[in-house]
């Protein structure tokens, strides 16, 4: 992965003229001097058809007196409307007791007082001592009587109602008698005067007023004008200031990318660092899995077992897009005039096996791996220290030779059939390593973006705040 340098770059943002901004400016004021001037004047002349002090003083007195007048016009038919309330609810109580006075005597219109039924009584006392009256006739008298008792005793019960009414009767002709005086008639006639004595002040004053209301109207006339200027000093000073906002914004806005583009930029070169050492390892597992443990058992039993041929070493397969890793060969090792017991020539005890770092540190000693002096068995340590690393049975004689063999080929068996299955892994491994770099690294972009994108929300309220 090749790594970009920060990119430079060059900025064409044009700063706003502050000298055309002026130079508009001081025409529009030039224009606001003289109209200035003019409203000045105006003012003078408003301020010398004042209305004489008299017409003003006698109209506000006028008008103080149509106010006095039509509150008393206003007192004045409350009182008479009061006045009205109060005799129709006289009048209402009238027919109220009327018709009580109706349900006691029953609707009788005969005998309307305790007098009449007592005369009435008197008669009927006269005709039956008299004794001229039949049988029947005395009976009706007697009942007649009985029932002018009972009448008597009603009318002596709605007497106070009666005492009542007549006082309800003579209230109501009081009221009328005080509406009566109550004649809104005199009032109506000193607010016409009032109001005509205060037409005429006011027709006397309305050529001032008119001379003063076409010099208001050429005031507002200038007033609007003068609005209009300062609208576009205004708008002019607006325009700039939002020029300048966008000016200020393009600048902040070309320096945050500035500075993203560096901070990726150091972000993809520290990537490009740590991807390289992951490929790198990435190539290594791409080799098959324990092959300096195979190469080292077949090592040891070209030594311990004559008979044994090293099975043919293949080429590794390199993946077509890498160039780290080199073809590895194998040296052929011939195996078939060595003995377990004397080695008479001095022989590489790895050669042939991997290249890695352990077999380079393993490298046989001149001397023979296994000798035989005067009878006795022997091995070198380089041999005992190998045996010991892959877990296996060191024979300290000839008979345990076998054993010994027996182990290394059921562990070259194992590590032949696994060596696949590993490769895969280590793959896999690396591979999700590389996948694990770059969401990391994706990660870390973001994060660097939405930091520039906090610190420019940042920048841009606080230049919000400055401009409250």
């Amino acid at each position: 992965m090749s790594t970009a340098g920060p990119v430079k770059r060059t900025s064409n943002i044009k700063r706003p003229d502050v000298g055309t901004r002026d130079k508009k400016l001081d025409v529009l004021k030039t224009q606001l001097k003289k109209i200035d001037t003019e409203v000045q004047a105006i003012r003078k002349q408003i301020d010398q058809q004042q209305a004489g002090g008299n017409g003003q003083d006698q109209r506000q007195v006028l008008q103080n007196e149509l106010r006095e007048i039509i509150k008393t016009q206003s007192d004045l038919k409350s009182r008479r409307q009061a006045i009205h309330d109060q005799i129709k609810a006289l009048d209402s109580e009238l027919k109220r007791k009327k018709a009580q006075i109706g349900t006691k005597t029953g609707g009788k219109g005969q005998y309307q007082s305790t007098e009449d039924i007592a005369a009435r009584k008197q008669t009927i006392d006269s005709e039956i001592s008299s004794g001229d009256l039949s049988l029947v006739e005395e009976k009706l008298m007697v009942k007649e009587m009985q029932a002018l008792n009972k009448l008597q005793r009603d009318l002596q019960a709605i007497e106070p109602v009666r005492k009542s009414m007549d006082d309800d009767r003579a209230a109501i002709a009081a009221l009328k008698q005080e509406l009566n005086d109550l004649n809104p008639k005199d009032v109506s006639n000193k607010f016409e005067t009032t109001q005509q004595k205060l037409n005429e002040v006011q027709s006397k004053n309305q050529t001032v007023y008119d001379k003063r209301q076409t010099l208001f109207n050429k005031r507002s006339a200038l007033y609007k004008k003068r609005d209009e200027v300062y609208s576009q000093i205004t708008q002019i000073r607006s325009d700039f200031d939002n020029e300048f906002k966008s000016f200020k914004l393009k600048l902040d806005k070309e320096r945050l990318k500035r500075e993203e583009d560096q901070k990726l930029s150091k972000l993809l070169e520290e990537k490009d660092a740590v991807v390289g050492k992951l490929q790198e390892k990435l190539l290594h597992a791409r080799q098959p899995a324990f092959t300096y443990e195979i190469g080292a058992i077949e090592n040891v039993l070209c030594v311990l077992d004559p008979t044994y041929v090293k099975p043919a070493k293949h080429q590794l397969e390199v993946p077509a897009d890498s160039t780290a890793v080199t073809k590895l060969t194998v040296r052929k090792v011939e195996a078939d005039d060595l003995v377990p017991i004397v080695i008479e020539k001095a022989e590489s005890f790895f050669s042939g096996g991997s290249k890695s770092k352990k077999n380079k540190k393993k490298q046989a000693s001149p001397s023979n791996s296994a000798t035989a002096s005067n009878g006795k068995f022997s091995l070198e340590p380089t041999m005992i220290a190998t045996l010991a690393e892959l877990d296996v049975s060191v024979p300290l004689n000839k008979d345990e030779v076998p054993k010994t063999i027996e182990q290394l080929n059921a562990k070259h068996e194992d590590f032949v059939s696994r060596q696949e299955e590993q490769t895969e892994k280590n793959i896999a491994s690396a591979e999700a390593k590389l996948k694990e770099l770059d969401l990391e690294f994706s990660k870390k972009e973001e994060a660097v973006k939405a930091e520039l994108e906090q610190k420019r929300v940042k920048e841009q309220e606080e230049s919000k705040e400055d401009e409250e």
